[in-house]
This record gives structure tokens, C-alpha cells and sequence, in this order.
């Protein structure tokens, strides 16, 4: 379960399509001009024809009152577009099936980022994945990130402090592949505002590396659709910015949690002191994350007595219980 949201395992045997609006999106550059003015080549001349006549309209009217809907494509093609075997189908329930499919299968993007490694402790980094809004919180204070979020009763409501806005809801999670669907719009400051739909597809493996030490690696896949006409000649005139501008945000989305993570890593107790002492937090949550940053601990009477963690149950001699006394 992620920001309160539950994710279910139910089956989806097919595929429905059904229509969105959202994106959080990229920063203006230059080359969005020629782009714009290419567009509107595009775009214009058929908005500059004059509207066709009554009797005109009339020949040009379908004869049957209801148009037939288009079969669902068969199960199992969404997996074969560009990244579509990164979801894994058929542990979606319907409705987040859905969901994802309706991005996936239109998708105008697909950009996989790899390498993305940090100190990590794989209990401290679920948290913060789990409690995003909280994530967002912490990386502003330590002035590492700009993401404002909030908890919903399905997700989280996102700001990434640069012109994009919008939802965020948790769609699958095993512990270490998540699948997240975010729906909202950019407003760039000369362009209309762009709405359009993301899926997220996040992969972390922890390992203990050679120098003794914890890290998480992270592979994020994200599949860009775009909900207005305009918005979709423009983004595929400039592909190649599209293409950087769905990886730069793929990238940010998830490097508060990373930062966190790293720090909470390398100074637990510095962090909890500035937690503690800033008034944004409460007493309880502070609370709540000193016992996952140090849950690795032993408790201190075990420095007097003979103690290691273990996943297996150990059995004592009777003459072992002798030395403690």
C-alpha cells in the first residue's frame, strides 16, 4: 500500500479503452518556437477552411445513428509495445489495468532510465516511497528538492515547483517493482497549458557493495501520452526535446526520494535532530521514522551481551545463560 492507497491483485483477462486528461511535464527552450510554428502549418489550414453548408453536412452525416465502437485489441498486444512487459498486466485490478493501458498503449514517448544508485537501507527507502508527501517535506528542508505533495484519499495532489501540477496514484507495488499513474498538466509561460497522462514504472534492487556498504539501485520507465492535438504535433516536430524532457522529469520525480534516503543513510541522527527541531513536523511522524532509521540497531543492552541479528531462531545452551549472570 502506497499514500493510503491499496493495491490489489485481481486479474484483467482484456482490454478496454477509455479516455484521460494529465502530465507533469519539461522546462522551454528555444527550439519550442520552430516547433510551435511548425505545428500551427499543421494545424491551421484545416481550422482556416470555411464550415461546410447545411446540405453539405447533410451528405457528409453517417446513416446510422450510433457509430460502432472498435473491438478491444486482444489481450496480451499492450505488451508488445516499447517497454510494455515492464507492467506486469496481470497482477492489475481492473480499474488501474485500465488506466495504465490508456497510456501505455498511445503512448507518444517511452524513455527507460537506468544506473541510478544512492546509500540506501532498503526499510528507509520504502518508507519515503510510501510517504512521498513526506519525502517531498524533508528534501525541502534540506533545500535538495522542490516537489510539494499531499496526501488524497487515492494518492498524492504533486507540484514539482516548475509549471507542472497534477495527481499521483499508486497503481502496483511489490516491494521492489512499483507502478505509478500521474494525471495533471504543465503550464509553460508563453505555450497553452498541456495536459496529458504518465505512467511510471519503478524497479529497485538493494545491495551490499564491496566497500561494506548499502545501496539501492533504481530503473525508471516512463510512458508519455499527451491529451490535445496541439500538444501532440508540437511534441513530435521536437521528438528528440520530448524525448529528454520525459527523462529529465522521470529523473526528478524520484530524486527527493533519493536524496533523503542517502542522507538518512550517512547521518540518521543529524537528521532526526532538524527533524525534531523543525515546526513543519509532527511530534508523531518524527517519531515514526526514528524507529525505521534505527530499526537496524541493537538494542543497547546488547553491548553486555553476546547478540547478533539473525532471520533464523536460535536455540541457547543452558550453560550460555551462566555468563550473563
Amino acid at each position: 500500500m502506497i499514500g493510503g492507497a491499496g493495491v490489489s491483485t485481481k486479474k484483467r483477462a482484456q482490454l478496454v479503452r477509455r479516455g484521460g486528461s494529465g502530465i507533469l511535464g519539461g522546462t522551454m527552450k528555444p527550439r519550442w518556437g520552430v516547433a510551435l510554428a511548425l505545428a500551427l502549418l499543421v494545424a491551421c489550414p484545416a481550422a482556416a477552411e470555411l464550415p461546410p453548408s447545411d446540405e453539405e453536412a447533410a451528405r457528409a452525416a453517417p446513416t446510422d445513428a450510433a457509430a460502432t465502437p472498435a473491438p478491444p485489441p486482444p489481450a496480451g498486444e499492450i505488451a508488445l509495445v516499447p517497454g510494455g512487459r515492464l507492467i506486469p498486466w496481470e497482477r492489475l485490478d481492473d480499474e488501474s489495468f485500465a488506466l495504465a493501458r490508456d497510456v501505455v498503449s498511445e503512448a507518444l514517448v517511452f524513455r527507460q532510465v537506468d544506473g541510478i544508485a544512492f546509500r540506501s537501507r532498503k526499510e528507509v527507502y520504502d518508507y519515503l516511497v510510501q510517504h512521498m508527501d513526506f519525502a517531498a517535506d524533508v528534501a525541502r528542508m534540506l533545500r535538495v528538492g522542490k516537489y510539494r505533495m499531499h496526501r488524497t484519499p487515492t494518492g498524492f495532489e504533486a507540484d514539482d515547483g516548475h509549471g507542472a501540477h497534477g495527481f499521483l496514484r499508486p497503481l502496483y507495488d511489490d516491494g521492489d517493482r512499483r507502478v505509478f499513474y500521474l494525471q495533471g498538466r504543465y503550464d509553460p509561460p508563453v505555450l497553452p497549458s498541456i495536459a496529458g497522462r504518465l505512467v511510471l514504472v519503478l524497479d529497485t534492487s538493494h545491495t551490499l557493495a564491496p566497500d561494506g556498504e548499502n545501496y539501492a539501485e533504481m530503473r525508471v520507465a516512463g510512458y508519455l501520452r499527451l491529451d490535445s492535438v496541439l500538444a501532440e504535433v508540437i511534441a513530435a516536430v521536437a521528438r528528440s526535446f520530448t524525448e529528454e524532457m520525459v527523462q529529465k522529469k522521470v529523473k526528478r520525480f524520484f530524486r527527493d526520494v533519493a536524496r533523503v534516503s542517502r542522507r538518512a543513510y550517512d547521518d540518521p541522527e543529524g537528521l532526526i535532530e532538524e527533524l525534531a527541531r523543525h515546526p513543519q513536523f509532527e511530534a508523531e511522524r518524527v517519531a515514526e521514522f526514528r524507529q525505521v532509521l534505527f530499526a537496524h540497531r541493537p538494542p543497547p543492552w546488547a553491548e553486555a551481551v553476546p547478540f547478533r541479528l539473525t532471520l533464523e531462531a536460535l536455540t541457547l545452551d543452558p550453560g550460555d545463560l551462566s555468563e550473563i549472570d
